[in-house]
């Protein structure tokens, strides 16, 4: 089974998922990983690629994650029987953005069964109060503020557009950085991801507006039967938030959806916890209260090699948030 550096001829002509597109892949370098393509008869994956590339700590370093199409469990026993080889210790298959189809390898040695969760809104074929009554407030309340407030919501198109977007995820994450979780999504990523993706209708990016002061950026995923909702950013100015500008571009989105006959509208990952003392229960709530319904999604995490994936988890995964912007810093392959 070969991993390929470069994606094979026509390979975004045979997937409709966007996570596993060229433009996904080259987007995903900037934040450190190394993209592999690799395909047969059987099904095809993205696979990345992830390690501190000098000698000696790449083998104790490597670790792979994987978005396979299908899920055909001949064909992942071959390609975790290549990564096995490559050194990989430890793999994730799949997330909450494309669950596993066949969850047969939950059965397997050293695999841990993961229940990923979304919301889903059924978009297709609902009127505007259709929808709404579905929510439970505030979210209709907030929906009507930043009507009033004048909030604009456009696709971006332009440049300078992005920048505005950029900002706004920078912003958001100097606020997760002070809070000693790692900014996994510099804006190289969304630049390379607007640039690749957005022309081969693999994504849109959202930038909500009022009196021309940026609110809230989103970025979505595109295929054919879903719009996913990827990863934003927002505002925090106290002049600015009352306008709900992430509220705002929410509710264009779910709207896009419909008026383009996209089905479903996913959300993104959420947590099925009642906890109000959970920290995924406030975002989680604030999801649920849209309307949609809450599901699972298979993904997995295998262990190769016992060993390397403890060293992984006692040694390195304590100080990961810590370093992990360094590391873009220094190793990032775009």
């Amino acid at each position: 089974m070969e991993l390929r550096r470069e994606a094979p001829d026509g390979w975004d002509s045979r997937t409709s998922l966007p996570i596993l597109s060229e433009g996904f892949a080259e987007a995903s370098r900037t934040v450190g990983y190394r993209p592999r393509f690799v395909e047969d008869s059987r099904d095809r994956a993205l696979v990345f690629l992830r390690g501190v590339p000098l000698p000696m700590a790449w083998r104790w370093t490597l670790q792979a994650k994987i978005y396979v199409e299908r899920g055909d469990p001949r064909f992942l026993q071959a390609l975790l029987a290549r990564l096995r080889r490559l050194g990989v210790a430890h793999v994730r298959v799949n997330d909450e953005r494309h669950g596993l189809g066949d969850t047969s390898l939950w059965n397997w040695p050293h695999v841990k069964a993961a229940r990923r969760y979304a919301f889903l809104i059924d978009a297709a074929g609902r009127s505007d109060d259709d929808l709404l009554k579905a929510m439970e407030d505030p979210v209709p309340r907030n929906i009507r503020k930043a009507g009033r407030a004048r909030v604009v919501v456009d696709e971006i198109r332009s440049e300078d557009d992005l920048r505005a977007f950029t900002t706004l995820i920078e912003e958001t994450s100097d606020r997760i950085r002070a809070r000693r979780v790692a900014s996994v999504y510099p804006a190289e990523f969304f630049v390379a991801a607007f640039r690749s993706m957005v022309p081969r209708g693999q994504a849109l990016f959202l930038l909500a507006r009022a009196d021309g002061e940026p609110l809230a950026g989103q970025m979505y995923l595109v295929s054919k039967d879903r719009l996913t909702y990827y990863h934003g950013g927002s505002t925090r100015c106290r002049q600015l938030t009352p306008k709900h500008g992430s509220t705002a571009a929410f509710w264009h989105a779910l709207r896009l959806a419909r008026d383009r006959d996209i089905g479903i509208f996913d959300f993104g990952g959420a947590s099925p916890t009642t906890d109000r003392a959970d920290a995924q229960f406030s975002l989680s709530d604030f999801k649920r209260r849209w309307g949609g319904r809450l599901v699972m999604v298979p993904s997995a995490q295998v262990v190769l090699s016992p060993t390397r994936a403890a060293f992984q988890d006692w040694c390195l995964k304590p100080f990961w948030d810590r370093v992990h912007p360094l590391y873009l810093r220094i190793f990032r392959t775009a």
